[in-house]
């Protein structure tokens, strides 16, 4: 069927904006870079998500990144490109947050008597009402006219709590929550960090997939023993960060906070069940090494999950080496 031309649009008399322009290749190479936050870990206004299980220490990572932010001090040896100040929206536990906030300020040698730039608001807002999402970009930018720090980071706290009575795994629920943080990002000129879980079993965010599409980047906190992998799971605009490792410590004057596993490990930066895989293959087998399932099937009390983490970071830090489908020895015997 054809159109006729009563049905064609009439585009020749359409004029496009003045702001229109088309940028050749050499023109766009003038274009600024992305830039980070943090080193290689979090940009520069974007979108984010930081997710793990319950009781992972999400909370305390972020009450030590605001910490790092505002003092300009590195992040677990990351250095910090842009210091500024933080909104922490504390959607669910805003007492909580202070007991960790207090911790990274002692820790960091801080008075607690003298701000730094790390912000609560001690209540939720619907990702999902325009209405509030417009009225608290408005709070915000009043809030900070006068500031001595420029703002960099807005925190939402949990994810969850900030989309009341949605569904999760609905891709229009997602897309209108990031939507709205995205808005954050553009009007607000931050980074917005969502702090979210990990699904059931513990592999991925919980939730639709329109989450991860959105996000500029994805930090994932995993646990293993005594100890908390942290991963990248996207960066957009750059190669994903080599995992690293935090182990959670006493604070000098009380409660908690994390310091590198490497800085605080007694002889060995090997977890008791990455030890216990390394010793399998290392004591079990032959030069010739193992498939990824024969070594499993010889440590039947590391759950499956803690043995592909360990065999993970075994790799990385070169105590093993998969020579196709084997794996081998190869160093720290």
């Amino acid at each position: 069927m054809t159109m006729s031309a009563v049905d064609i649009p009439a585009f020749t008399s359409a004029q496009p904006p003045d702001s229109w322009r088309l940028l050749d290749d050499v023109e766009l190479m003038t274009q600024p870079d992305p830039e980070y936050l943090i080193e290689g870990i979090i940009p520069r206004k974007a979108v984010g998500v930081i997710y793990g299980p319950s009781g992972c220490g999400k909370t305390t990572i972020v009450a030590g990144l605001a910490t790092s932010l505002a003092t300009g001090r590195d992040w677990f040896g990351h250095r910090v490109r842009h210091q500024g100040a933080s909104v922490y929206v504390g959607a669910e536990d805003p007492g909580g947050f202070k007991v960790r906030l207090r911790a990274a300020k002692q820790a960091a040698r801080l008075s607690l008597d003298r701000p730094i730039g790390c912000y609560t608001f001690p209540e939720a807002i619907d990702l999902r009402d325009v209405t509030a999402v417009a009225r608290f970009s408005a709070f915000l930018e009043r809030a900070f006219e006068s500031g001595d720090l420029p703002r960099e980071v807005l925190f939402i706290d949990t994810y969850a709590a900030s989309v009341p009575g949605a569904n999760e795994n609905s891709a229009e629920d997602t897309t209108v929550a990031m939507d709205h943080a995205h808005k954050w990002r553009a009007q607000l000129g931050v980074t917005v960090i969502l702090i979210h879980h990990t699904n059931a079993s513990g592999t991925r965010e919980r939730g639709h997939s329109s989450m991860r599409g959105a996000a500029d980047f994805m930090i994932a906190l995993s646990p293993v023993d005594d100890i908390v992998h942290i991963e990248c799971s996207k960066q957009r605009n750059g190669a994903n960060f080599p995992t690293f490792d935090v182990k959670l410590t006493p604070a000098p004057d009380g409660g908690c906070v994390f310091r590198l596993a490497s800085d605080v490990l007694p002889g060995t930066t090997l977890t008791e069940a990455q030890a216990k895989v390394f010793a399998a293959l290392k004591d079990i087998f032959s030069a010739n090494g193992a498939t990824k399932g024969e070594w499993q099937r010889t440590c039947p009390d590391v759950p499956e999950r803690t043995f592909h983490r360990a065999a993970k970071v075994l790799e990385e830090r070169a105590y093993v080496k998969a020579f196709g489908s084997h794996y081998r020895v190869i160093g720290r015997r």
